[in-house]
């Protein structure tokens, strides 16, 4: 930690840099008593500000710019702000400015912070610390991960429960949990997973600007953490073992394919490069984007029922829009052969409040890592989506 009190002249440190300048670019009165004693302490990305008010009559507060941009209007006594999770790799300039109650400004204090990284790598959170007891789909997909990601870590909960897993040390961490006979809710997943120091661990890191890939069961951690409320988390549940079929399961992109409104999230980056089954050969709506084929199969779903009323959504009958607006999300696909607005498979959770980083659910029964009795003929899709949804949680 770094701590540096902003004065009247420009000052600049190695590492951490700062500085200290009059700010112009809003009208101000240049009489008008100014913050003084303006401070900054960074830890990581987190950016503390202090600072200490005039006294002066009709004194309202200050107004915090980040870069130019509003970010805070505090009343006083307030002498303090912290923004949370800098842009990397950028300075970025934070003035702080007197308002009045007359509408004017005075002259702005200005420290500059700059957080330089290479970009952190991936890491995979088990839902157990024994390898040897998790399922054969969390296997296949533990096998997977550190077959592609040489600079990846695997996770144990007792690791990330431990508090020092943070956004700039893993920039996103992939959950994978897909089990036979596991009951719905959250609390049921593995024990280990969802005990209280991981559960606030993984709501911290988020809260961080720290990004997760949930899938399968595993979806159900967006509510654990508090990124949607209880009666919001996934309630399209199934466990069972599932059986033989001769279709093709597959993910459709286009939601609400039949509905006046479309929305067509078929140029995505998360389905870059994967293969498509045609209308033709599937007779769902357009092209799909198939994820396992005939076999015997399991047949687990964690996902979203939308036109279920638990989930105390508006704008029916397009309950998808929604859905969307009600969680801050994009639904960027549903069941192949789906063409209303029934239900979310693959959900972006943007950042929201105090969640800085983004959250991908796929809930989807055809996303399984291990088909049960041959090598299922579309896993390098599934391999393929994964990749995508790393990256593209790692921008």
């Amino acid at each position: 930690m770094k701590t540096n009190i902003i004065k009247t002249m420009a000052v600049a440190l190695v590492g951490l840099s700062f500085a200290a300048c009059s700010d112009v670019d809003i009208p101000q009165t240049a009489s008008t008593p100014t913050v003084s004693d303006l401070a900054m302490t960074q830890e990581g990305r987190n950016v503390t500000l202090t600072w200490t008010l005039p006294q002066a009559e009709g004194l309202l507060g200050v107004r915090v710019d980040k870069n130019g941009v509003l970010q805070a209007e505090l009343d006083a006594p307030e002498n303090t702000y912290l923004s949370r999770h800098i842009e990397k790799n950028m300075d970025v300039f934070f003035t702080v400015k007197a308002r009045y109650a007359d509408g004017s400004l005075s002259e702005g204090a200005t420290v500059m912070a700059r957080y330089d990284a290479d970009s952190a790598p991936a890491a995979m959170l088990l839902p157990q610390a024994d390898e040897s007891t998790l399922d054969d789909d969390e296997k296949a997909a533990l096998e997977w991960f550190r077959a592609n990601y040489a600079d990846g870590k695997v996770l144990t909960p007792a690791e990330m429960a431990a508090g020092d897993v943070t956004p700039d040390k893993y920039g996103e961490i992939w959950i994978q949990v897909d089990r036979v006979g596991m009951p719905q809710g959250w609390r049921n997943l593995p024990s280990e997973l969802v005990s209280a120091d991981v559960i606030a661990a993984l709501g911290e890191y988020v809260k961080n600007g720290g990004n997760l890939l949930l899938t399968k069961h595993a979806t159900q951690l967006v509510a654990a953490i508090g990124r949607v409320s209880e009666n919001r988390a996934p309630n399209l549940y199934s466990d069972g073992a599932g059986g033989e079929g001769t279709d093709i399961w597959t993910a459709q992109p286009i939601i609400g394919y039949d509905m006046t409104d479309r929305y067509d999230h078929s140029g995505h980056q998360i389905y870059k490069g994967l293969t498509i089954a045609p209308e033709s050969q599937t007779g769902f709506g357009g092209d799909t984007y198939p994820l396992e084929g005939p076999g015997l199969r399991e047949d687990h779903n964690c996902m979203w029922d939308c036109n279920n009323t638990s989930l105390e959504i508006s704008n029916s009958p397009n309950v998808i829009k929604g859905f969307e607006e009600a969680t801050n999300s994009t639904v960027l696909a549903t069941w192949g052969h789906v063409r209303d607005y029934c239900c979310a498979g693959i959900v972006d959770f943007n950042p929201d409040g105090d969640y800085l980083g983004r959250i991908i659910a796929i809930g989807l029964n055809a996303y399984e890592w291990n088909q049960n009795d041959r090598v299922n003929e579309y896993q390098d899709n599934i391999e393929k989506l994964t990749k995508n949804c790393l990256d593209y949680l790692k921008q």
